[in-house]
Parts: C-alpha cells; structure tokens; sequence
C-alpha cells in the first residue's frame, strides 16, 4: 500500500504467474523479467536486496500431476474348449478389454481369442508385441520405450498364464526394475491342476519342463529321478503331444514299478483325465495317449 494505493505487480515466466502486492517484490519481479511493475515503481538504491524473500517464497510452484504407475497385466487364456465356461466373468472382461498394447507369445492366438470375446476390442487398434524363446532383450526394450505412454501392458502365452512354463519372466522382471504395478489375473494353469488332483506332494516339487530328447541324457533323467522322487518331493514334467508316448516308454522301462506316475491329459476339454497308477500299472496300458497335451508328474 503506496499513498493508501494498493499496487499489484503481475508477470508471467514460462508459464508461471507471480503476483506481487507488496511493493518490495516489484523489484525482484523486474529482476525475474526485465519489466518494470505498474507505474515503474522499482526498488531504489538505499532498498536492501537481502531483505527480499527468496524466489521460493515468492512463487507457488504448481503441483506436478498424478501421473498413475504404468500397470503390467498377466491376462491367462483358455488352455481347452472348457477353460472359457471358468474364465468367462465380469471382472475378467472389465480387465482384458481396455487394454491395447500387448505383449504376447503368438500374436494370432491372442486376436482370435480377443475376437471371440464379441466385447467390440478394436482388433486394428491393438499393438502386438510377439515374445518368443528366442526374442532378445534389447529388442522388448526397444518396444518397451516405443509404448512409452501406455499406462496398461497385457501379457499372454498362448495359452493358460503367462511366465509359467511359458515366455514373460523377462517382461515382469522388466515391471519390477521400472517400479510398475503387476498384476497376475488368476486363470487355468494345467501344472497346477495337474499337480493339484494328483495325489503327489504339492508341499514341495521341481518343474523340469520339456525332458531331453537325447536318449542317453533321458536315461539320465530316470535314474535321477529314481534316486530323488521321495514322498516328499514330486517332479512335474510337459512334453510335446507327438512325444508323449515316446515319454511314457521310457519311465516304464526305467524307473521302478512301485514308483507313481501321474498323467494328466486334455485338461479343461471333454476328454480331459487325470490318472495316477504305479509304474507297474502303466506297463499294462496298451492303448496310446495320442496326440494330446499331457503333463507327467513323478513321486512316490
């Protein structure tokens, strides 16, 4: 207040406004901008700069936007005909249909499965990032880096969840690193499954994976297992559905005929069975298991 005048003194830096009432700021906003304050009332000599407030005190810095942590989805998909009866829930759609930057094992798979959901997904929208086994980690970074923007990412296999016995470790690891949010969205799985109605210890178990395909290596692998599978301990292996009788023939010809074998077949499809016999019982199996998908669990 100047002569009972009150005097406002406004300028605008890089998009910031300071306003200043109080005559000794006029002359930090003349230094802040080069511009005198209303009626070229700027500080004189004798006018001490030290007693100013400091530039912090003077303007209010706006408050940086809530910017929602980038969110990683592991989306499961169906593993048979059946999975979709299980999976076909509210919350399950609500989830999959906003999201269209994906990362997924067979980019075909997942838009034939997003176009059976008839949820109006624009399937030309959607970008498609296909992770293989063999896919590097620089080349996902890159993309990663492309998708900047995107605040939700959807991860799928090719079929029941993501990163269990299928490519994605490397995307969540990357999650994790980056601070993001990751969020599993429960689905089939067929080694828990298979696992869960085997009668095997699920208290403590080893997935192997795919076995060898060389016979010295797999002969290896049974006595490995004749010597390790315990009451307390199961070993859970996959195979290919052209090698699965190939598989069956060697745990019969090589481990003992006490030992138990559980075979879970077709899992979530009408012809799915799950069956644990001792070795000696599967000798007696005459029929083969076919070209179906099997999961091979070994225990005592």
């Amino acid at each position: 207040m100047i002569l009972g005048v009150k005097i406002n003194a406004l300028v605008e830096i890089c998009g910031v406004r300071i306003e200043a009432t109080n005559p000794m700021h006029f002359g930090l906003c003349y230094q802040l901008t080069g511009v005198n304050t209303p009626n070229n009332q700027t500080m004189t000599e004798k006018e001490d700069l030290s007693a100013l407030p400091s530039l912090s005190d003077s303007i209010k810095k706006p408050q940086s936007a809530n910017i929602p942590v980038k969110q990683l989805v592991l989306m499961p998909l169906p593993i048979g005909e059946n999975s979709w009866a299980w999976m076909n829930t509210q919350i399950y759609l609500d989830t999959i249909t906003p999201i269209r930057h994906w990362i997924a094992e067979d980019a075909r798979t997942l838009r034939r499965f997003l176009s059976g959901l008839k949820a109006g997904i624009p399937l030309n929208d959607l970008d498609i990032f296909e992770l293989g086994v063999r896919s590097k980690k620089n080349e996902l970074v890159a993309h990663l880096k492309e998708i900047y923007s995107a605040q939700t990412i959807g991860l799928a296999s090719e079929s029941g969840m993501p990163c269990i016995a299928d490519p994605g470790a490397m995307v969540v690891k990357l999650a994790h690193q980056r601070g993001w949010s990751v969020k599993p969205i429960m689905g089939p799985n067929s080694l828990m499954m298979a696992l869960a109605g085997s009668g095997l210890s699920g208290q403590t178990f080893t997935f192997h994976g795919y076995p060898p395909i060389n016979e010295n290596e797999i002969k290896q692998l049974t006595t490995l297992l004749y010597n390790k599978a315990t009451e307390k301990h199961s070993h859970i292996f996959i195979e290919t559905p052209y090698r699965t009788d190939r598989l069956l023939h060697f745990f019969c010809k090589n481990l003992p005929s006490d030992m138990l074998l559980c075979i879970a077949q077709n899992l979530h499809s009408a012809q799915e069975s799950t069956i644990t016999k001792t070795i000696g019982d599967w000798k007696l199996k005459t029929e083969s298991l076919g070209k179906s998908p099997c999961v091979f669990i070994v225990g005592r």
